[in-house]
């Protein structure tokens, strides 16, 4: 090695050495300082929502607040007016943050610059057409420094939940309220069928063999009243007579009957004179007696029947009677055919009352006294959002448990207005 070479690897490394030391002495870039923490506030008053998320206040620094405002009569944004927060510091001095116009409906801007440093209370402010209002939020520091800002813990997160957005609330039925003691009543669920109160379900049957002689009948879903005509019907009584035929035999018998007394009583006043002997007297009698039976047989023919014709809910006339609803109610049932043929109790009409209605419900003997704590029933059905609340009208069981369901059944009468409830229909009752 020649001392030329010698001398270019020595300056070589002193090169090097001079080149580490250069980069040792600079170290390591510093790492920016972490940004602020973001603070959410939720308040509530009688008229409105408010969600706000905001830094820490920093004294002379411009912050930015995200205001969102919900009307609580709604549950909607609010999308009209302008927020303002205010500051007011020990001696009263308020310092107020301008808010914008909405951004979009209910959602707000609040910009402005942060007063000294020191304790506040603050609120926030709601002015618009349709409401005004103030959320006091209570007490708030005023950091000199982001760095005295960044020294304060950070409040630790709550369990983990899950997000649910005011616009993804504001486009759905959603709603809030503050959180307050109420009495938790006991209740009780069991399975329930709505039935016809009692006297509501009414059957229209042929009263006799005979034919419909009417050419109109009442249609299925048909609200009547009571008493309203239904069919007219002409019956085809075996072995009786016509009504025409009754009636004049109850006239000829009443007749014989009067023409006896009269005989009866001729005979007692020649008796009296001795110009007949007793025995007139006992003949006229016995053929009074005779002519009375007779009228009575005749009269109850009559009645008996103009009975069968009422029994089907009608009305005699001639030899043909009107049928008529028995009960206000619905028609849900019509059997009967304009000039066909009905034996005696065939069923031509069905009518149901649907208002009110009853709820049977199947409760099981270890319910105690819950059949004597009643005050509100609901039904929930399948199909239905919510339960059909139900107004009590009417309640009672029979105090034994039915050996078929091996449950206390209890009865209720409720009114049914609206006609939700469906004679029928199963569900399960709230009790």
């Amino acid at each position: 090695m020649t001392p030329r070479t010698k001398i270019s690897i020595a300056r070589a490394l002193a090169i090097a050495a001079s080149l580490l030391v250069v980069g040792c002495g600079r170290g390591t870039p510093a790492s920016p300082p972490p940004e602020l923490p973001t603070l959410a506030v939720s308040h509530w008053t009688d008229l409105t929502e408010l969600f706000m998320e905001h830094p820490p206040l920093v004294a002379g620094a411009t912050v930015r607040m995200a205001v969102h405002l919900t009307t609580l009569n709604d549950f909607r944004p609010l999308n009209e007016g302008r927020p303002s927060v205010e500051l007011r510091d020990a001696g009263g001095r308020v310092t107020t943050l301008p808010g914008s116009a909405p951004l979009r409906p209910g959602a707000f801007r609040v910009e402005g610059s942060v007063p000294a440093a020191g304790s506040y209370t603050w609120g926030v402010r709601v002015q618009s057409p349709r409401v005004t209002d103030f959320h006091d939020l209570g007490k708030i520091v005023v950091f000199p420094s982001e760095q005295a800002a960044r020294s304060v813990p950070t409040p630790p997160e709550g369990p983990p939940a899950i997000a649910y957005l005011k616009e993804q609330q504001w486009v759905s039925e959603f709603g809030t309220v503050v959180v307050r003691a109420e009495a938790v009543r006991h209740s009780l669920r069991a399975p329930a069928i709505v039935t016809p109160p009692a006297g509501g379900e009414a059957v229209v049957a042929a009263p006799a063999s005979g034919r419909l002689v009417t050419t109109r009948l009442p249609r299925v879903g048909d609200r009547v009243a009571a008493g309203a005509l239904l069919a007219r019907f002409e019956p085809r009584l075996a072995g009786l007579q016509d009504r025409a035929t009754l009636v004049q035999q109850v006239a000829e018998a009443r007749a014989a009957a009067q023409a006896s007394e009269a005989e009866r009583r001729r005979a007692e006043l020649l008796l009296a004179d001795r110009a007949v002997p007793s025995r007139r007297l006992e003949d006229a009698t016995r053929a009074l007696q005779v002519a009375n039976a007779q009228l009575e047989a005749a009269e109850t023919r009559l009645e008996q029947r103009d009975q069968t014709l009422r029994s089907g809910g009608g009305a005699a006339g001639g030899n043909t009677f009107d049928l008529r609803a028995p009960i206000t109610g619905t028609v849900v049932t019509v059997s009967a055919t304009p000039g066909a043929a009905y034996e005696e109790g065939a069923e031509l009409f069905r009518i149901v009352r649907t208002d009110p209605v009853g709820i049977e419900v199947q409760v099981p003997p270890s319910a105690g006294d819950i059949r004597t704590q009643v005050t509100d029933v609901a039904l929930e059905v399948p199909g239905y959002g919510s339960p059909v609340q139900a107004r009590i009208l009417r309640q009672g069981h029979a105090g034994v448990v039915d050996p078929k369901l091996r449950a206390l059944v209890l009865r209720f009468e409720v009114a049914n207005g609206d006609g939700r409830l469906l004679v029928g229909q199963a569900g399960t009752a709230v009790l």
